[in-house]
């Protein structure tokens, strides 16, 4: 996990457990007013709110994307793909007590016999409740409350009941919205806008203003025209301005993650080679070939 956090205390020290199929992190921290963060996460993560003591709000987002929540309540979840940047900011003074559940999803295909539809892993789902995920993200906390009393065994299984629920397909006779798409002047001075603005965070709500849309029906017209959410074409758009930047041999990798908007070299490579098919370096040697 990436993070650049504030106004973020630890009250108690971190504690996880591994399991075969994900690891599960227990977080009681104190924040201040305003406090917050950006994260990006190398697995897929759920983030379960066990307690909220204060008069308060959490307003999670992804940037670029579609999806915001703002929750005051116990109970909230939140799904974020691997390698989605989101941020969280803390409205009011409290203290929270949450569980992180990282997948591994090499074991999981392993598992599950690659039974789950993946679309679902790559789906961001922000502050929604399920009453059957919430029992089981409880009865894990309890077991790293207690300084992990409860069997391996016992674990694995509730491990597994709470992916077998988060991954479960929406019902087939769920109504389909029918999505519109972005016109072409539309769509080209979006695009420009990200290109030129890509090195920064990009608020969705900027790009809604360039088109005159509702954010959610701009979300839903680009992801329709474009194949991809805003987000993940700033990303592409970055890794491009990288590649102008990586031609110049004497610019150190980290200096370039930086000058384009990520947050280490680290970031930068696994960004790169999702979506170039190789790492930074490897890329440049071969322009110098």
């Amino acid at each position: 996990m990436i993070s650049n956090i504030e106004g973020i205390s630890l009250l108690d020290e971190l504690r996880f457990r591994r399991w075969n199929t994900a690891i599960t992190d227990l977080w009681h921290v104190e924040c201040e007013q305003s406090a917050g963060g950006t994260y990006v996460s190398r697995a897929p993560l759920l983030v379960a709110i066990l307690d909220c003591i204060g008069n308060t709000r959490v307003n999670v987002r992804t940037p670029g994307n579609c999806l915001t929540a703002t929750e005051r309540k116990q109970g909230c979840l939140y799904y974020i793909p691997a390698g989605m940047e989101f941020s969280s900011e803390i409205l009011g003074e409290c203290r929270l007590r949450h569980l992180d559940i990282h997948l591994d999803v090499s074991a999981l295909e392993n598992s599950m016999e690659n039974t789950f539809d993946r679309q679902i892993l790559e789906t961001p789902r922000l502050g929604f409740c399920d009453p059957r995920i919430n029992s089981i993200v409880r009865l894990l906390a309890d077991d790293l409350e207690h300084g992990m009393t409860g069997s391996q065994m016992y674990g694995e299984g509730l491990v597994t009941a709470l992916t077998a629920a988060l991954l479960q397909p929406a019902p087939t006779n769920e109504p389909q919205r029918k999505r519109g798409k972005l016109s072409p002047h539309h769509l080209r001075k979006t695009v420009d806008y990200i290109e030129q603005n890509c090195g920064r965070t990009i608020r969705l709500d900027e790009l809604a203003q360039l088109t005159g849309l509702s954010q959610s029906y701009f979300c839903s017209a680009f992801r329709e025209t474009t194949g991809m959410p805003p987000q993940q074409w700033q990303m592409k758009a970055r890794v491009e301005r990288a590649k102008s930047l990586l031609k110049d041999a004497d610019t150190p990798l980290a200096t370039v993650a930086l000058r384009v908007g990520f947050a280490d070299q680290a970031h930068l490579t696994r960004v790169f080679r999702k979506i170039a098919g190789t790492t930074p370096g490897a890329w440049r040697k071969e322009q110098f070939a």
